[in-house]
């Protein structure tokens, strides 16, 4: 968007805080000397699946019946990889996998920029139709 200013609703901002938050856990972990064992692992995608959902509640769930309602294969997208990112969060907290934590920490920042993007599109409001985006600071 070359020429606009980008405005997120104080939802999208949080998604936006708790997301990196998440990311940057993971980085810190992955980055750190040593061995990673499946704790490390574990309690790491216990924080991200933790960030993750928050985040997913405070920009997604108050827009719900708007995502119902709107674009069908954004719907879809975005559910099939929520999902993916839901069994991959399972997988790591079951088998300790670091790629499994991968996949989980890859497919939340892509939730979270395609959320953020449509936010932005539709003026960042993601209000349902009939209902009044909140004002933004």
């Amino acid at each position: 968007m070359i020429g606009t200013t980008m405005r997120l609703t104080r939802r999208d901002r949080l998604a936006t805080l708790l997301v990196a938050a998440g990311a940057l856990v993971y980085l810190v972990w992955f980055t750190a000397n040593g061995a990673h064992d499946e704790t490390d692992v574990r309690v790491v995608t216990g924080i991200v699946l933790a960030l993750g959902f928050v985040a997913s509640a405070s920009a997604v769930v108050p827009g719900f019946e708007g995502l119902v309602h709107g674009s069908k294969a954004y719907l879809v997208v975005s559910s099939l990889l929520g999902l993916g990112a839901f069994a991959a969060g399972i997988a790591a907290l079951v088998t300790g996998r670091e790629v499994w934590l991968l996949l989980l920490v890859v497919t939340t920042v892509v939730l979270w920029a395609m959320s953020t993007m449509r936010h932005v599109a539709a003026g960042g409001t993601a209000a349902p139709r009939g209902i009044a985006p909140p004002a933004t600071p």
